[in-house]
């Protein structure tokens, strides 16, 4: 099909083969590129999933350790401590 967007070609490896073999079981009766592209599409879901779910997990982390040392640090300690340098 005629197009002026940018082609690539891949080779069937095995990995490849595979990979196309496990995407016509959920959307039989593709054609070999619909299915390369589904597979694209899925895993730069999964992707993104999991770079979200990571930041989640982290936000959570940092979370807790900044509950952990609540109220360590009183009001105006950050002025205290200044108090002793030069100006």
């Amino acid at each position: 099909m005629p197009t002026a967007r940018p082609r690539t070609q891949i080779t069937h490896t095995a990995s490849v083969q595979h990979a196309l073999d496990v995407a016509r079981r959920r959307w039989p009766d593709q054609r070999p590129g619909a299915l390369l592209a589904h597979l694209i599409e899925e895993g730069a879901r999964a992707i993104e999933d999991d770079e979200r779910s990571t930041g989640d997990e982290r936000r959570r982390r940092v979370h807790a350790v900044a509950q952990k040392y609540a109220g360590t640090y009183g009001p105006g300690y950050l002025d205290d401590l200044r108090q002793d340098w030069d100006a």
